[in-house]
């Protein structure tokens, strides 16, 4: 076979969508295939996915996406999103579904984790803040709502982790994962002991953390025959979602900031070692990227899942309807939209935040409200550059990925929000891109990241100089209202632990 025609299969888990890709050597992507992830929802705030349709959509994505070059594939690496956490028994079944970064039901044992947490300490240990979205406190809540299933789990897995196990027969996780876990010491990137004992855990019941760049072994003979795949397809240990959005944007050259605009949303800058926030408050996550190479920064949980959440819960509206609203009302809103749907992560009043639309008048009509949406969003993301800018790490360019990318609007308002101009790289998938540059680093072809990042195309979108001051009171004012709801967002919450009980 020539080298030529060698293929890399690349699959990225996010958390509304499954795709997987066929690309070249080159990195050029030769045939894509999405399938839509349903999430399990209800009132008590479980979002889980089912662990077999996922498998099925990995499945049925990946035959579609090698079809006739099947024969070709060489190399299998997976990306998928972070905070997720699936209890599996000593077979690897699973015995529930997979808690997602979206589920809120570990708010209710999170207050009395917190009390038995020294959360400085562990935020230096973990470079994780004080949050009920990692899987630290999903433990917990397993552990006391479900203690018939703490007690059958042999590991406890991330998503990914779950699909190495199916396809490479070991449990297996990799530092971009496990540092996202509140159990990881990014001194070592080794299991906390100290850590693991808050919720009675053993190191033994977690998956080994192996590099990103290592190479797995062979599938398994009955993954490759359901994948359609040859017997010597190789796995390689791969990064997380956003890492490999950010290696798709050519993040690893100096200078660069990544922006993913998804379900979620980053913003992330590459260095050369852990950087926590000088400040009480905790602002910054720092995550293990890839080569000795770090990724700190700051995540929402709330982006392109709120105009979802408008278009399948209030509007009944598609995303060109919604952005064409969102583009005719012409101007800032002057609307307050926190979009805190799923709960954030704030330190503070991330386990207890919920979402507010302030300042509603008669006049105000659908696109305000999805202009506003948008807006909120932009000035979470600015929270994380501005701490990012306080400990020194100031990116001279930014570059955006994912959905959200695709509005010329919404570009327009970043950019105004946080007063630069924005890059959008013409990659057709970041993710997929990101994880096949992995994939050349991993086998020699490339000798670190950054020579993978090479010079991208891109579109810049600049900041619309009258929206600037108008966006910079906003601002204020999505920082005040922040804090005044603080009290209210309490008592909401200790409302709702009473009719749970």
């Amino acid at each position: 076979m020539k080298e030529g025609s060698v293929r890399i299969l690349a699959v990225d888990v996010g958390t509304t969508h499954l795709k997987a890709g066929c690309l070249d050597r080159t990195g050029r992507l030769h045939r894509l295939t999405v399938r839509e992830l349903p999430m399990v929802h209800d009132e008590s705030g479980r979002a889980e996915h089912d662990p077999e349709v996922l498998w099925d959509r990995l499945v049925d994505a990946v035959r579609e996406a090698v079809g006739e070059e099947a024969g070709a594939v060489r190399w299998m690496v997976l990306s998928a999103y972070q905070l997720s956490l699936l209890p599996v028994d000593a077979a690897g079944r699973p015995l529930m579904g997979i808690m997602t970064l979206l589920d809120t039901r570990p708010q209710e044992t999170f207050p009395e984790l917190l009390t038995r947490m020294d959360v400085e300490a562990i935020y230096r240990r973990t470079g994780c803040p004080p949050l009920f979205q990692y899987p630290l406190a999903k433990l917990e809540w397993i552990r006391v709502r479900r203690p018939e299933i703490f007690r059958e789990a042999r590991w406890f897995l991330g998503v990914k982790d779950y699909l190495l196990l199916r396809l490479f027969g070991k449990p297996l996780t990799e530092p971009s994962l496990a540092t996202a876990t509140q159990l990881l010491d990014v001194r070592t990137l080794r299991w906390d002991p100290e850590i693991l004992e808050l919720v009675e855990l053993t190191e033994d019941r977690l998956p080994e953390v192996v590099p990103p760049e290592t190479r797995l072994g062979r599938l398994r003979p009955e993954a490759a025959d359901a994948l359609g795949l040859p017997p010597e397809v190789e796995g390689i240990a791969g990064v997380y979602d956003g890492g490999a959005v950010g290696l798709g944007l050519g993040a690893a050259a100096p200078g660069i900031g990544a922006i993913n605009l998804g379900t979620t949303a980053m913003v992330r800058v590459i260095a050369d070692r852990p950087v926590l926030d000088a400040s009480p408050r905790m602002r910054l996550q720092t995550y293990y990227l890839a080569g000795g190479r770090w990724f700190p920064g700051g995540a929402i949980n709330n982006a392109g899942g709120v105009l979802r959440w408008l278009r399948d819960s209030l509007l009944g509206l598609g995303y060109r309807e919604q952005d064409a609203l969102a583009e005719s009302t012409g101007r800032p809103t002057g609307l307050l939209f926190l979009p805190f749907l799923t709960g954030e992560r704030y330190p503070g009043i991330g386990h207890l935040a919920s979402g507010v639309i302030f300042g509603l008048q008669a006049h105000h009509g659908r696109g305000h409200v999805i202009r506003a949406a948008m807006e909120g969003v932009a000035f979470a993301l600015r929270l994380i550059l501005e701490a990012l800018q306080e400990n020194g790490l100031s990116p001279a360019r930014l570059r955006v990925g994912g959905g959200g990318a695709r509005s010329a609007l919404w570009m327009r308002i970043l950019a105004s929000v946080l007063r630069t101009s924005v890059e959008v790289p013409e990659v057709l998938e970041p993710a997929l891109t990101g994880s096949a540059a992995l994939v050349r680093v991993a086998i020699g072809e490339l000798p670190d990241l950054t020579a993978a990042a090479k010079e991208i195309t891109v579109r810049t979108y600049e900041p619309v100089a009258e929206w600037i001051p108008i966006y910079e009171a906003q601002f204020e004012r999505f920082q005040a209202l922040m804090g005044d709801l603080e009290a209210a967002f309490r008592r909401q919450r200790e409302a709702l632990d009473v009719q749970s009980c």
